[in-house]
Order: structure tokens, then sequence, then C-alpha cells
């Protein structure tokens, strides 16, 4: 049995919607990468450095950056709160991100 194309979305279809996450995902990593060089912490184990969670104050080697305000669904200010100053960005530990990345999507269904 063949395999079924997708079927474009908006008039783009399966290549140019790749296209737009790369775009999408390249610009993100430069803004995650600005706001973990303002965040890196002095804390220096076996030559690694260490960052602080901006919620509980653990001092872990790898931290998520997360939007202070939920980016959310595609909707209008989409983009600008996608990719925001990256004062409206935080560094949280892998528990903290989980904890609200669940609060955000129970408060999400709720709407």
């Amino acid at each position: 049995m063949a395999k079924e194309k997708a079927k474009p979305t908006d008039g783009y279809g399966a290549y140019e919607m790749k296209k737009i996450s790369s775009a999408i995902r390249l610009v993100w990593q430069r803004c995650r990468a600005r706001r973990l060089a303002l965040k890196k912490m002095e804390h220096l184990v076996d030559g690694e450095s260490y960052y602080e969670c901006e919620n509980c104050g653990k001092i872990v080697p790898k931290v998520k950056v997360d939007h202070i305000i939920p980016v959310g669904t595609l909707q209008d200010g989409f983009i600008e709160r996608l990719f925001c100053p990256s004062t409206g960005l935080q560094c949280l530990c892998g528990s903290c991100h989980k904890v609200k990345t669940k609060l955000e999507n129970a408060a999400r269904k709720l709407k």
C-alpha cells in the first residue's frame, strides 16, 4: 500500500512547512544562546560551567530556556511572544520547567 501524501496546510506543503520550522528553530536557538550567555554562572566543577535555576535557585549543568509569558498557540502576537527580548526569557532546571509546562498546559485546556 502506497504511503499517503500529507495535504498542504494553507497552501504550504510538507517541504515548505519543514523549511519554515527550520527557520524558526534557528532563530530560537540564537535567542536561547543569548539568554544562556547572560545567565552563565561562574560555578566551575571539573572545568564545566553551571547555571542557576531562576525559580528554585538550584545550580545545575543544564537548564531549559523558557518564556516567562507563555507563547501559546498561533494567534495574534505569536511571533512577538516567541521572539521576545532576553528579559522575557528565564533559565529553569528540568524539574521547574516540567512543573511550569504542566500548569500552562492545564490552563490552556481550561480555556
